[in-house]
């Protein structure tokens, strides 16, 4: 027997048929949603699931205080919106994030000394890889997950890779892009600047 009276049950099946997003909307809609709010694939998956709890517990638990709206996309999207909004709210730019980034700071330091022999520069080089890593790679990977940009970003995975070709690939991911700009010009003038005699 259903926990669920005939008109819980009809109600439920609005909901659901509400929600209904055509040609793989859901992933569509969490690709954006996690642009919009500069945050990773599943914190935003996991916001649709809360939210569409949120709706299915109101018809369980407060079905006499259900009006037509809560069961819309637009009441979900909106739910979908302010909990997201929650979450963003701390949200530094990646531009800040990597001004701010020690590694960053010190290969930008030692890059603009004269280098001075190879393990300078190679130590530079693995600097510039690793924030490269932790500020724009890894961070617009968790974003993109298994969208067409996610496997494009794939081949990208060294700094080097990301050339202005590769860069205007994610061009709706402008800061993220900014920042990869700065680093591979700074891994390029390391690269190419002859190394000064000790």
């Amino acid at each position: 027997m259903s926990p669920f009276s005939l008109q819980q049950e009809n109600a439920l099946a609005m909901f659901k048929n509400n929600l209904h997003l055509p040609n793989n909307g859901f992933h569509t809609l969490i690709i954006e949603l996690s642009k919009e709010y500069q945050l990773p694939f599943q914190r935003v998956r996991k916001a649709l699931i809360n939210s569409q709890k949120s709706v299915e517990r109101k018809i369980k638990q407060d079905f006499d205080n259900l009006v037509s709206e809560d069961l819309s996309q637009e009441n979900w999207l909106k739910l979908i919106r302010t909990e997201l909004t929650e979450l963003a709210k701390d949200n530094q730019s990646v531009l800040d994030n990597l001004n701010k980034n020690e590694m960053y700071i010190q290969a930008r330091t030692l890059a603009e000394e004269s280098i001075s022999s190879e393990a300078v520069r190679e130590e530079i080089l693995e600097a510039l890889f690793l924030v490269y890593e932790k500020v724009v790679f890894k961070p617009l990977l968790s974003m993109l997950h298994t969208s067409p940009l996610y496997w494009k970003l794939m081949r990208c995975e060294e700094l080097s890779q990301m050339t202005q070709e590769n860069r205007l690939l994610f061009a709706e991911y402008a800061e993220y892009m900014e920042a990869a700009e700065t680093l591979f010009q700074l891994d390029e003038a390391v690269r190419n600047e002859t190394r000064t005699p000790e």
